[in-house]
């Protein structure tokens, strides 16, 4: 079971809870967007060769 369906059946069980399940959700969404970003884009921005030589 994920993050996502875990949050939905804590808040089928207990609906009073549904700001923190939200929040778990954003902060999990966050923490995805950021590896992305980082393993899509900065990773790879950085793929320089720094051992030939200018002529």
């Amino acid at each position: 079971m994920n993050l996502h369906e875990r949050c939905l059946l804590r808040y089928l069980q207990n609906p009073e809870e549904l700001t923190c399940s939200t929040e778990i959700l954003k902060l999990n969404n966050f923490i995805l967007e950021k590896q992305f970003i980082l393993k899509n884009f900065v990773a790879k921005s950085n793929a320089f060769n720094y051992t030939e030589r200018i002529k």
